[in-house]
């Protein structure tokens, strides 16, 4: 929104505290939204213009299928702090095959170089080539020659580096050139005149052409003089090679001949510093704002034979400081605005193509309610027909109650109704706050005025060194201190008296848009550009949790690595580990990680403590560098196709070839497949050649998404997805079984006094368990071949009904209803779940009562019992994660109803989030924050209720009868209907095809 190009900002890259021993892994958190979440400085469509790749302050490149627009593959360098890492120019040789990238890649801030090594990747693997080694200092661009041979880069040490193809080096490049252009700053250069002249801009003494293959410079006429005294940042090509075009900082774009630099034409000048320029088919050149855009200046396009404006393209709500032509010029894609968005267009017409970008927003506007626990935030621009507006918050749409000792995380929500915000304290007392024009380049909001009973008394200018800009700031301690955020993630307190630095808050990368400072819950909650909301503690300045939201898709994550996330949160985010400077990097996603890191208790408890660092200490005691273990290893890597060679393969499969499983570290036979969310089990392994294996799935007609996950012995997960479309077969696919399990809790002799003072005895469990089975074999099982079952209730409540004990023996076997013992649940039910096969279906029914113990969850069985007053004897209860791996081992589509949340604070999110990644049709009574509602008029639990209406006809949606998404829109309504919106079930079906669960 406000980002400036001779800034330098920092991209969105979230670090943590990396090990600094020499044998622990060096790593960083990063946000993967599936697009760039900080400046894009550079583009390329590669030359068949099928992919456009983009290089980003955020120190990634991505390869990217416009058409599409997915990413298909994320290229990772090194990645250190502050600027070591960045990517400031990309470039594609003329084959297609290697990209090579430059930018700052060295530690410290000039006093160490080398760090403009120039990196080469192969294009279609992201496996780093080559190293180039010359320049001392950071790289702002590159170009290959027209046939490949040639290599130019030039930078921060105003030498034209020409590298050359060389079979016999190490690196198949040699240094062939070095042409000084009289410069501290080469910003962009470019190949012309068919590869024979090369012509650079500079941001301190105008521009430079130079005949390439004598490598002698070529002496500009008078007309470039001017360009000696402002910062010259754009440059481009005319599509024949004959003309290249030239744009500055105060506007103006100019024409020059390749051949010998002579003026041809001065295009109208601009108000707005030029940040690119491309040239396009039918003599077009786009010109694009780099800086002081407000809402009006975006690119333009102007003839070039007659300097005539064609039309002016608005897509992007920001600045644009990359653009790209394809190899004939139909289409352009320019990169920019708030979000670092990509969009290919139609020079011609204006008509956008693509957009390419990820899933987040840059966080605008903050605000807490300290007494209720609240905290919300905005994503939109506040003042779009403005450069900057620090002093102007922004309107606030979504919230989130953080969890307290009384209540769990719940979801973030719509902020409906207006509510009483605690915002940035401009003004407090005789003390207020004013940004004005200021610094070097007369930026927006340079200064910050410190002002006492209406008199300015103190100003912070900030540079480099302090953030560029003040882009949010407030007033705290009575308006004695003050916090100021920088346009490149520094967040720093002061006193305001002294305007000394007295504290800084060390973790935004982005823009700071908005900030609040809450004695009274000692917080500071700030939102940037980087696309992160982060709480920090008010007094010891302690970064206590970030949270990421786009949709309905969100992480809350600790420093220590620590996270909670919605069912699919956890693949935005993960650690880059650095191999070393020469090498690509590895990216491990937080799902991967799950089983060491998933911990919503964990983060509820930081946020409650107002300290990450004692929620460990206090939870998981000695345990302080369990990630920097868990880094030090391998995740399994492994690639899935469908093989080429489908003409041996049985009716109603596919052949699957899965690559790299040596390195992935697990067994073939190890990997969980799942076809169309149905646990394939053991597979059959057609061929095996070398690091190659051929595996038969099982598939249905029509599209079928077939997943592989591979779990190595360090506990890492690794996904990997392929899509298939099924060969019809003449003989039509044998039903499979329905085996359904029912666990219904009533009593619990050992706990007369255990639920808040009260015996823990529950009305409805054994009925909604038995009436669950009654109409699943009434209403589902016709559907299936045979239905199987297992029973454990409480004999003695189902007795106390010989009517209903009765309908349960027609269904299941007196002989085979047993006590919903913790000793019988556990046997009977991993046995039971064991017999499925891969085209069957499988119901797991539960209801009683649940406890969340520390991390863990557990359902309380009917000899469940306490040692004492506060503590639970856990060998009694029945560990859920037990539970869950039976579940999942269970063959074919697996689906768990689970009415087990009575009791408050029993919310269960690591059995929801471990279904959910297993493909496990969830149905539970409530979400977070809710109990579970029993009404006497109903006989069972509304949840229960809702389910068996449903399943009886009342959600049937079509002829076909009642299917599985239409039980779960019926489920969700009923509920809330019933309850009056105090119950609010939870449901998850993601990826699951809508089958039918009931007859008509």
């Amino acid at each position: 929104m406000r980002a400036c190009r001779w800034l330098a900002m920092a991209g969105a890259l979230i670090t943590s505290s990396a090990a600094r021993a020499e044998d622990a892994p060096d790593f960083h958190l990063d946000l993967d939204t599936g697009g760039h979440t900080a400046r894009i400085a550079d583009l390329a469509f590669t030359p068949d213009g099928e992919d456009v790749v983009s290089a980003s302050d955020d120190k990634t490149i991505r390869i990217w299928d416009w058409q599409s627009g997915v990413t298909l593959r994320t290229i990772r360098g090194y990645l250190g702090n502050g600027s070591d890492g960045k990517i400031f120019a990309v470039t594609v040789s003329p084959d297609g095959k290697t990209i090579a990238a430059g930018g700052y890649f060295g530690a410290g801030l000039g006093d160490k170089p080398p760090y403009g090594d120039i990196r080469l990747f192969d294009f279609a693997t992201g496996k780093m080539k080559a190293v180039l080694k010359a320049a001392d200092y950071a790289t702002y661009d590159l170009a290959f020659s027209p046939d490949g041979k040639i290599l130019a880069a030039g930078g921060g040490d105003g030498i034209v580096y020409l590298w050359r193809l060389d079979d016999k080096s190490a690196t198949g490049w040699t240094l062939d050139k070095k042409l000084d252009a009289d410069s501290w700053h080469i910003d962009k250069l470019a190949f012309a005149a068919a590869g024979t002249r090369l012509a650079a801009t500079t941001t301190d003494n105008g521009i430079r052409l130079w005949d390439v293959a004598k490598g002698d410079e070529i002496a500009l006429p008078a007309d470039t003089e001017p360009l000696r005294d402002v910062s010259v940042l754009a440059l481009a090509i005319s599509q024949d090679g004959s003309l290249f075009a030239t744009g500055s900082k105060d506007g103006q774009v100019q024409l020059w001949r390749a051949a010998d630099g002579t003026l041809v034409r001065a295009m109208p000048k601009q108000d707005f510093l030029i940040g690119s320029l491309t040239f396009a088919k039918g003599s077009r050149l786009v010109a694009s704002c780099g800086y002081r855009c407000a809402d009006k200046h975006r690119s333009v396009v102007w003839n070039t034979d007659s300097g005539e404006k064609l039309l002016d393209y608005s897509g992007h709500d920001g600045t644009v400081y990359a653009s790209a032509a394809n190899a004939g010029g139909s289409l352009v894609a320019t990169a920019g605005g708030t979000r670092n968005a990509i969009q290919v267009w139609d020079p011609a017409t204006g008509e956008r193509k693509a957009l390419l970008q990820g899933v987040g927003e840059p966080v605008t506007a903050i605000g807490i309610d300290p007494a209720n626990g609240i905290i919300a935030w905005g994503n939109a621009n506040p003042c779009p027909e403005r450069v900057a507006c620090p002093e102007q918050l922004g309107a606030l749409d979504k919230r989130l109650e953080l969890p307290t000792t009384e209540r769990f995380f719940d979801d973030p929500q719509p902020l409906t109704e207006p509510a009483s915000f605690a915002r940035a304290a401009l003004s407090d007392g005789e003390w207020s706050l004013h940004a004005t024009v200021g610094g070097k380049d007369a930026l927006e909001n340079a200064v910050l005025e410190i002002a006492n009973g209406g008199k300015v008394v103190r100003s912070i200018e900030n540079d480099a060194t302090n953030g560029f800009a003040h882009s949010a700031f407030t007033l705290i301690d009575n308006g004695l201190g003050l916090i100021t955020g920088g346009n490149d993630g520094t967040l720093l307190e002061y006193k305001a008296a002294t305007a000394r630095v007295s504290g800084e808050f060390t973790g935004h990368t982005g823009e700071i848009n908005a900030m609040v400072a809450s004695e009274k819950a000692g917080l500071l909650v700030t939102g940037s550009a980087d696309q992160t909301v982060r709480l920090w503690n008010l007094k010891t300045h302690e970064l206590i949790v970030s949270m990421f939201f786009a949709g309905s898709q969100w992480i809350a994550w600790m420093p220590q690595g620590y996270y909670y996330s919605s069912d699919e949160g956890d693949k935005l985010i993960g650690w880059h580990v650095n191999q070393d400077r020469d090498h690509e990097g590895r990216f491990i996603r937080a799902g991967q990680l799950k089983k060491y890191l998933w911990s919503p208790e964990m983060v509820r408890r930081a946020i409650i403590l107002r300290s990450a660092k004692q929620a460990v200490q206090e939870m998981r005691p000695g345990v302080d560098n369990e990630l920097q273990k868990l880094l030090q290893r391998k995740p399994p890597e492994f690639g899935i196709r469908l093989a080429d060679d489908q003409s041996k393969v049985r009716d109603g499969y596919v052949a699957v070839e899965i690559t790299g499983t040596k390195e992935a570290g697990a067994d073939v036979a190890g990997f969980s497949i799942l076809s169309n969310s149905r646990n394939v089990g053991d597979i059959a392994t057609r061929s095996v050649d070398g690091n190659k294996t051929t595996v038969e799935v099982p598939v249905e007609d029509g599209q079928n998404t077939i997943r592989i996950t591979g779990i190595n012995e360090y506990g890492y997960l690794t996904e990997r997805s392929v899509t298939a479309l099924a060969r019809k077969t003449e003989k039509a696919e044998a039903k499979g079984k329905l085996y359904v399990a029912v666990i219904g809790v009533d009593k619990y002799p050992f706990l007369t006094d255990a639920c808040s003072g009260h015996a823990c005895d529950l009305r409805y469990p054994v009925d909604d368990a038995t009436e669950f089975l009654k109409v699943v074999a009434q209403k589902s099982a016709p559907l299936f071949s045979s239905m199987e079952t297992l029973v454990l209730v409480n004999r003695e409540a189902l007795d106390e009904s010989p009517d209903k004990a009765q309908q349960t023996y027609t269904v299941a076997s007196a002989d085979n209803i047993m006590e919903p013992d913790s000793h019988t649940i556990d046997d009977q039910l991993a046995d039971f779940l064991d017999r499925p096969g891969e085209h069957d279906t499988t119901i797991v029914f539960v209801a009683g009562h649940g406890i969340n113990i520390d991390e863990d969850y557990y359902f309380i069985p009917t000899d469940g019992r306490k040692q004492d007053a506060d503590r639970w004897k856990r060998s009694s209860l029945v560990d859920w994660g037990d539970v869950q791996k039976s579940v999942e081992r269970a063959k074919g589509m697996r689906f768990m109803l689970l009415d087990t949340c009575h009791a408050a604070n029993a919310f269960n999110p690591r059995l929801e989030k471990d279904a959910q990644d297993a493909r496990i049709v969830v149905f539970s009574a409530t979400a977070a924050n809710n109990t579970a509602a029993e009404l006497p008029e109903l006989g069972h639990g509304v949840f229960t209720y809702s389910i068996l209406e449903g399943l009886r006809g009342k959600a049937k949606t079509s002829d076909g009868g009642v299917t599985l998404f239409g039980l779960a829109d019926f489920i969700s309504h009923e509920v809330v209907r019933l309850t009056a919106s105090k119950q609010k079930p939870f449901y998850y079906v993601g990826g699951v095809e809508n089958i039918v669960l009931a007859e008509p």
